[in-house]
C-alpha cells in the first residue's frame, strides 16, 4: 500500500512550521511541523509505503505517536494505491492529537466507464467545433445515424430541425439534445430521455398552437442558415453543449430535460423554457413520462 498526497490540492506554508492543503476551500491546516513530519510530508508527494512513513519520520526524530497522526490529519487528501486496508490501520486507530472529523484516506475512483460514441448531426463549424470538443473529453464521435451503440446524440440545425432527425433517436431509446440557430437567438434543449418528460414532437405540436402556419414557415427554412451561427456565438454554443454532453454521460446528471436554454444573439442573455408532453404526442404513453397535468408551465417555441 502507497501513500500519497492527491496533487489536486496544492501544499503551501502559511509559516515557516505551518502547512495548508488546499486553496480556495483549505482541506488541511497542520502547525508545528517539525523536522521529521516535514520529511514525511515530502515524500508523500511522491508516494511512499505506510511502512516508509513510519520509519522516514523516525530518523528524522519523530515519534510514531506524531507520524500517525500526521497521517490521520492529511487522510483528507491521501490516495491509497495497492493493497486496501482499513482507515485506522493507516492513520492509527484514536490516534492522540488527531484532527476530530477527519476523513478516512480514500483510494482512486475506479476508472469510469467508458460510454458508447456520441453521435454529432449537421453541418458547419458549431457541429465540427463539438465533435473535437468532445473528442478532447475523451469520447468517441460517430457519424453513424444508424450506430443503435451511440450513448448520445447532438442534432445542429438551422431554425428547424426535421421530424426525421430526431425521431430516429427516440424510437431507439437514445438521449438526444437538439441545437437550433435562428435569426434572433439560439435554443440548446430540451435534452431529450426518452420515456421521460417533453419530446421534441412535443415541442413542434405546441408551436402549432401558437401558430398553426409554422409547418409551412418551417419548410421553407429548412435549407436556409441562420446568421446567428457567428463564431463567437458558436465556441460559446460548443463549448456549453460539451460540457452538457459531459456531465450527462460520466454523471448520469442532466440540467436540460424538460427543459431548453435559449441565447439572445444580440445580447448572449440567457433564460430557461421549461417544456411539457404534449396532450396530443404519442410519447405521453411511453411509461414514466410526464403527464401534461403535473408538468411546469413551459414558455412555448
Amino acid at each position: 500500500m502507497t501513500l500519497r498526497l492527491d496533487p489536486r490540492y496544492p501544499v503551501v506554508w502559511r509559516s515557516p512550521d505551518t502547512i495548508q492543503v488546499g486553496i480556495d476551500r483549505p482541506l488541511v491546516v497542520l502547525s508545528a511541523v517539525a523536522d521529521g513530519l516535514e520529511r514525511v510530508i515530502s515524500a508523500l508527494f511522491v508516494g511512499i509505503p505506510h511502512s516508509g512513513a513510519l520509519m522516514l519520520g523516525r530518523q528524522g526524530g519523530a515519534s510514531d505517536e506524531d507520524i500517525l497522526a500526521l497521517l490521520h490529519a492529511l487522510a483528507p487528501v491521501l490516495l491509497v494505491t495497492g493493497e486496501s486496508r482499513p482507515a485506522d490501520e493507516i492513520a492509527g486507530e484514536s490516534v492522540p492529537g488527531s484532527v476530530p472529523g477527519s476523513a478516512p484516506a480514500r483510494e482512486p475512483a475506479p476508472p469510469a466507464i467508458v460510454p458508447g460514441p456520441v453521435f454529432v448531426g449537421g453541418n458547419g463549424p458549431t457541429a465540427e467545433r463539438i465533435k473535437r470538443l468532445l473528442e478532447d473529453l475523451g469520447f468517441r464521435v460517430t457519424e453513424r445515424a444508424d450506430n443503435d451503440g451511440a450513448a448520445l446524440a447532438v442534432e445542429v440545425a438551422h431554425f428547424a430541425l426535421e421530424p426525421d432527425r430526431h425521431g430516429r433517436w427516440l424510437r431507439r431509446d437514445i438521449p438526444h439534445l437538439p441545437v437550433v440557430f435562428s435569426d434572433c437567438q439560439v435554443r440548446i434543449g430540451p435534452l431529450v430521455e426518452p420515456g421521460t418528460g417533453a419530446c421534441l414532437s412535443c415541442l413542434e405540436l405546441a408551436h402549432i398552437d401558437a401558430d398553426p402556419a409554422w409547418p409551412a414557415i418551417a419548410c421553407q427554412l429548412l435549407t436556409r442558415r441562420a446568421p446567428t451561427e457567428t463564431p463567437r456565438q458558436s465556441i460559446d454554443v460548443s463549448t456549453r453543449v460539451a460540457g452538457l454532453v459531459h456531465d450527462r454521460l460520466a454523471s448520469g446528471r442532466s440540467v436540460l430535460t424538460g427543459t431548453s436554454l435559449v441565447i439572445d444573439a444580440e445580447n448572449s442573455l440567457l433564460r430557461r423554457r421549461v417544456h411539457q408532453p404534449h396532450e396530443r404526442c404519442g410519447c405521453l404513453s411511453v411509461p414514466g413520462s410526464l403527464s401534461a397535468s403535473t408538468a411546469l408551465g413551459a414558455d412555448r417555441l
